[in-house]
Parts: C-alpha cells; structure tokens; sequence
C-alpha cells in the first residue's frame, strides 16, 4: 500500500515540476513479501483520490536482485526495512535508504553546499538543463547521496543530531519518529494521515534532489 502511495505521488511531482523532462526520474513500487502482480489495496485507492494524485499503472512486485541492480536508489518506509534489504543484498548496501533518512541526508548535503531547500521555486529547478543533461546532473547526485558517510550525517530533516548521536541517545524515539507506518488495518484517519505522511516525503525527496543536481550542474 505504502510503496504503491510513493510511486505515484513520485511520478506525479516528476511531471508537475519538470514536465515533458519528468522521464528523467523514475519509480518503481515494490515489497519484501509482496504478492506478485496483486492490485492495490483498496484503501490506497482511495488515499491517493484524497491527495488528489493519480494512480500509478503498478501492480505488486517482491523486491528482487534484478530490481535492485537496476535501481539507482531503494527507498524503504521504514529503517529495519532499509536493514533487511541491505541484509538481503549486501552487495548493494549504499543504495537503501529509509525514505525520512535520505531526506535528512540530502538536507545535510544542501546544507554543505550552502543550499536551503525551503523557499527555493522548484518548479525552475534544474529550469534551463535539457532532459539529457538533467539525467546526468541526477546520475551525480545519486552518487554523492550514496557515497555520503551515513553515520555522521543527519537522518532526519531539520534534526540536527547525526545518526550515531540519535542511535546512543534516543534509539526507541528515534526508531518511532522516522517511520513511515503500516496503516493497514487501523482507522481510516490513520490512513490519510499516512499517505500525507508519504506525499510530504516524497515530495521533498523529488525536490532535494533536483536541488542537489541542480548544485552539480554549477562550474567549481
């Protein structure tokens, strides 16, 4: 249900801020214990109606070594979820990300750039860069996202405490606050809350890394 929120609200700000460019970026929803080909959960239909979003073409995938290789990044909705895959494929370690961690590292690595996130007009983000160009530009922020070194860097947005500060200081919290949670089974506010969730998430992502492109299309 959660992946399946993701893929769609991910393909839908593609083409809001960058248009005929949006091919540039690209998702594919998947799980740890999917059931191939299933359709998705009523209850994501109807979440996605209430964002306004709409519904990718996806039926349900298992995440697998093919889909991994292939993937630039694997964003997961929770953090044991990013340990189970990096288990699964250890080869493959620095592309699995938490989607709130890779959102608090690439604030950190903005931050380093001296780039700010809010307040930026992302609909001309990366305005002036061919589709081609921006697929590169992508290429090398992928790079610096994955070679970021992970335990000194910030894991949630606007929180300035490392990952290894959070783990010695508030592991129970820390492991609550930067979830994205199954709703499945609960209320139906705790699914649109979820799904917010997820579309706020998602939307930062796309926009932090059109931001961080955008800063490796700049001449040093």
């Amino acid at each position: 249900m959660r992946s399946v929120i993701a893929e769609s609200v991910f393909l839908a700000r593609a083409v809001e801020l960058l248009g005929s460019r949006a091919p540039a970026l690209e998702a594919e929803s998947g799980g740890l214990e999917a059931v191939e080909n299933s359709a998705p959960h009523p209850d994501c239909v109807q979440a996605l109606a209430l964002l306004g979003v709409p519904q990718c073409g996806s039926t349900a995938s298992r995440l697998s070594e093919e889909i991994t290789d292939s993937s630039d990044l694997v964003l997961t909705m929770t953090r044991p979820q990013c340990y189970q895959m990096a288990q699964r494929f250890p080869e493959y370690r620095n592309r699995f990300f938490s989607l709130i961690e890779a959102n608090g590292v690439i604030e950190a690595l903005l931050e380093n750039l001296g780039i700010a996130l809010e307040g930026q007009d992302h609909e001309v983000i990366a305005g002036g860069i061919s589709e081609l160009e921006l697929g590169k530009a992508l290429d090398r922020a992928v790079y610096a996202l994955r070679e970021a070194p992970r335990e000194s860097m910030r894991a949630i947005p606007g929180v300035l405490l490392d990952v290894r500060e959070l783990m010695m200081r508030f592991s129970p919290c820390f492991y609550q606050v930067s979830a994205i949670h199954d709703p499945i089974g609960g209320t139906a506010e705790e699914t649109e809350r979820c799904a917010r969730q997820i579309d706020t998430e998602v939307t930062r992502f796309v926009c932090g890394m059109l931001a961080l492109s955008l800063s490796e299309t700049q001449p040093d």
